[in-house]
């Protein structure tokens, strides 16, 4: 649980009890300052579980992330042992097509 959103409920709570007793006493200046508070503080709260939430989804999209990159690599792997001269050549054709790009557009 952040700061933010314990910050949040704890103001929130005392907004509400300003503005519990600006009702009980009918002064307006306080009941306005709980209700104030309670917006605030309100807003807090959201922002602290919003926070959370976002740190939540970017770890878990991290962890996705670097399992489909291990998948991967163990599935180039495999393919590389049971092809191993077509990598070579592959890896040729890509240092070439590199290698005319690159004088290509030097010459214009």
């Amino acid at each position: 649980m952040s700061t933010n959103r314990i910050t949040g409920t704890a103001r929130q709570v005392g907004g509400r009890l300003r503005s519990v007793a600006g009702r009980a006493g009918h002064d307006a200046a306080l009941r306005a300052e709980g209700a104030y508070e309670e917006a605030l503080d309100a807003g807090s709260h959201v922002f602290g579980e919003a926070r959370e939430r976002a740190m939540a989804f970017a770890d878990d999209t991290l962890e996705s992330g670097q399992a489909l990159y291990g998948r991967s690599m163990q599935a180039l792997s495999r393919q590389a042992s049971v092809h191993p001269l077509a990598l070579v050549v592959a890896a040729g054709l890509t240092g070439a097509a590199i290698g005319w790009l690159l004088t290509s557009s030097s010459r214009r």
